[in-house]
């Protein structure tokens, strides 16, 4: 055999055994693809426990394609909770079917995100678990130094039942989550459901979000357009509706849309978000509400809190450590009881739980203040503060700030009855997370008030009752019983221009705890005032004029002077000067007034300057808890010249009260000549009757 046919038999045995290997691969691979790999399902799983760092089980049937397109389909997926979670795993998917192509692997690069043509599960279930620590089960210890890749991209997502288990230390949350979808670019109308029940925070919550796919929402980016979404919720009491757009929600987390929001009280919403409201009556809001990278904005036409009528516009900046509101709070109408939960008082209808007690003992939620700074102005037209007021205060303007557990209302400006009212109050509830300190100081208050020239008998209903009799004729009653008040209007028990000025310090928990630990003064002075004759003479007990004045009509009495200066220790009010001079009679009174046990012990002397055979100097006796006050009569008269020397002791206490309400102007200093005038009286008196210095300090 030539060496050219030599040749030729050894390339044909080499083709022969070429194309034999080829064919014998190629059925490899034909067998391998029929079969599905089977050989590879635990190279697999154990590439994925050495990327995840959890234990992983692939179930059988394992089916995987490599023709065409990389195909995946597994009986079941289980990768295990981290240890230290009490869960039986962190994911299990039941009948997954996975598929990729060539191309899109072929063609990634770096930061690209990753291309999945579909991805179906006939079950998928999950328990989400957080520590106290904040260690979760959804923290992988993953060593990848190269950068992140966005969210993949998902072009089928079939999930026919879905569900997950959330048991969350940090907001106490234990709930079960059920979802489905079926989306992708092959459905004209995807939709998308997920359901939750259980509680948050310890309360029920309960709702509801349905999207036009979940894949949209996850997938897209900032530039891409918002895809439609509703929803509802229910948290203890409260229900809120949102209707809008969510998209890039695993990037800059854009939402706009409007949510309904009621509810027994905004504190519950604070609880819900982690934010500090105060706590109200019932409440009701329409919100406009837009997020943007790091903040909200949310703009509140409309917002009923009990029979209130609020507005405001606010943003809520996420990217300080501590989160800041900030914002205007404006509105047409606001009732002080709206607000009276804030300060411990029964909600709405809510039974009193500190019977016989005026002021409430419960708690306040100074726990709230770290949760956020606030800095925002608020300018309301009008502060209902309640049946005893017959105006009301308007405009009212003040700045609130919130920082460091520290809250401030300052800067307060307000109108009503042609004066005017000003102040601050501050409330420092300490930030004691780092404190071994057990129990934690209580919060300090800081109160300063001032109010100048408020006509009383505007303000306050302190009209005189006269019986009406109404007429016959039922159609006509109203106009009619309108002419006769107005032509028979009583005139008022007490009016003129009230000035005051309280500066008051405390501790405490509650309204009560805070008035039991008060320390300050209070000064309060009335000009150009005057006073019901019936009451003067009544303070004397003058019965024959008491009388006379029933008889022949009750006229007002000029008030020469009306001041009174207390000071406050330890809760207690003691009056250093309380004084009402009229032409007929000066009252002065002596005695306490416990705001922790609630207890009044006054004891009201009056000095008439005209004879009467009928008067008795018999001071008035003010007793009894503030909700069921007494008024007696002391046991037995006081001399005349006992009551003098009460009086001459008011001097020097009584000099100091002018110079704390500070009168300003010129107008102001002459308008307080009445008192000026009583106390050069008094002096007048003192020089005259050095006696009395003897027995001042000898009277109880």
């Amino acid at each position: 055999m030539s060496d050219t046919e030599i040749t030729k038999t050894k390339s044909s045995k080499v083709t022969r055994w070429v194309t034999a290997s080829l064919l014998v691969l190629v059925l490899a691979v034909i067998g391998c693809e029929m079969a599905g790999w089977p050989f590879l399902r635990q190279p697999l799983q154990q590439f994925l426990q050495n990327k995840l760092h959890r234990s992983v089980e692939i179930e059988r049937p394992f089916h995987l394609q490599l023709l065409g397109g990389i195909r995946l389909q597994v009986g079941g997926l289980n990768i295990s909770a981290p240890e230290g979670f009490d869960a039986p795993y962190f994911v299990d998917a039941r009948g997954l079917d996975l598929q990729l192509r060539y191309r899109h692997l072929w063609s990634l690069k770096e930061g690209d995100p990753y291309r999945i043509q579909a991805i179906r599960a006939d079950q998928l279930n999950a328990y989400l678990l957080r520590h106290a620590d904040r260690h979760a089960s959804w923290d992988f210890e993953l060593y990848d130094t190269s950068p992140p890749r966005p969210f993949p991209v998902i072009e089928q997502l079939a999930v026919n039942k879905g569900q997950a288990k959330v048991d969350d230390a940090i907001t106490h949350a234990q709930l079960a989550v059920k979802f489905f979808t079926e989306e992708g670019e092959h459905l004209a109308s995807p939709e998308s459901r997920v359901k939750v029940n259980g509680k948050f925070r310890r309360l029920p919550l309960q709702g509801e979000l349905v999207t036009q796919g979940f894949l949209p929402v996850a997938t897209q980016g900032k530039d891409s357009p918002p895809i439609n979404s509703q929803g509802w919720l229910k948290y203890g009491a409260v229900k809120a509706q949102f209707r809008g757009s969510v998209y890039d929600l695993f990037g800059e987390q854009h939402v706009k849309g409007k949510v309904d929001v009621t509810g027994p009280s905004l504190a519950d919403v604070g609880d819900l978000l982690d934010l500090t409201f105060p706590r109200t009556s019932a409440f009701k809001v329409a919100a406009e509400v837009e997020k943007g990278t790091s903040q909200w904005k949310v703009n509140i036409p409309s917002a009923k809190i009990g029979r209130s009528r609020l507005s405001g516009q606010f943003v809520y900046d996420l990217a300080p450590e501590i989160p800041m509101l900030s914002g205007k709070l404006q509105g047409a109408l606001l009732m002080l009881a709206d607000l009276a939960p804030a300060f411990g008082a029964a909600q709405d209808n809510a039974t009193n739980t500190h019977p016989g007690k005026l002021f409430p003992d419960e708690s306040l939620d100074f726990a709230t203040y770290g949760r956020m700074n606030a800095d925002i102005d608020v300018h309301l037209d009008a502060v209902d503060l309640g049946s005893a007021f017959r105006q009301k205060i308007s405009p009212l303007k003040l700045h609130l700030t919130l920082n460091k557990h520290k809250l401030s209302l300052a800067d307060l400006e307000a109108n009503t009855a042609q004066g005017s009212l000003s102040g601050a109050l501050s409330i420092d509830a300490h930030d004691s997370r780092n404190t071994d300190l057990s129990p934690p100081p209580a919060p300090d208050w800081e109160i300063q008030l001032a109010v100048r020239d408020i006509r009383l008998e505007q303000w306050l209903k302190v009209q005189q009752n006269q019986v009406q009799q109404n007429p016959p004729d039922k159609a006509q009653a109203g106009q009619q019983q309108n002419e006769q008040q107005s032509a028979n209007a009583a005139p008022p028990y007490i009016s003129g221009q009230l000035t005051g000025k309280a500066k008051l310090q405390g501790q405490g928990r509650s309204t009560a705890a805070l008035l039991k630990s008060l320390d300050g003064q209070v000064a309060l002075m009335i000009r150009q005032g005057e006073i019901s004759h019936l009451v003067v003479e009544a303070a004397g007990l003058d019965i024959a004029q008491a009388v006379g004045v029933l008889i022949k009509g009750d006229q007002p009495l000029p008030m020469q002077c009306a001041a009174m200066g207390w000071r406050a220790k330890q809760g207690v009010l003691t009056p250093e000067a309380a004084l009402i001079d009229t032409p007929v009679t000066t009252v002065n009174v002596l005695g306490q007034v416990n705001l922790g046990e609630e207890q009044l012990n006054l004891k009201l002397q009056a000095n008439p300057k005209n004879f009467s055979p009928f008067t008795v100097r018999s001071p008035i006796l003010v007793t009894g808890p503030f909700v069921n006050p007494q008024v007696s009569l002391s046991p037995g008269p006081i001399a005349a010249r006992v009551a003098g020397g009460l009086l001459l002791a008011l001097i020097n206490p009584f000099a100091a009260i002018v110079p704390f309400l500070d009168p300003g102007s010129q107008a102001d200093a002459a308008a307080d000549d009445g008192c000026q005038q009583t106390l050069q009286q008094l002096k007048s008196r003192q020089s005259k009757s050095p006696q009395t210095k003897n027995t001042e300090g000898k009277q109880p």
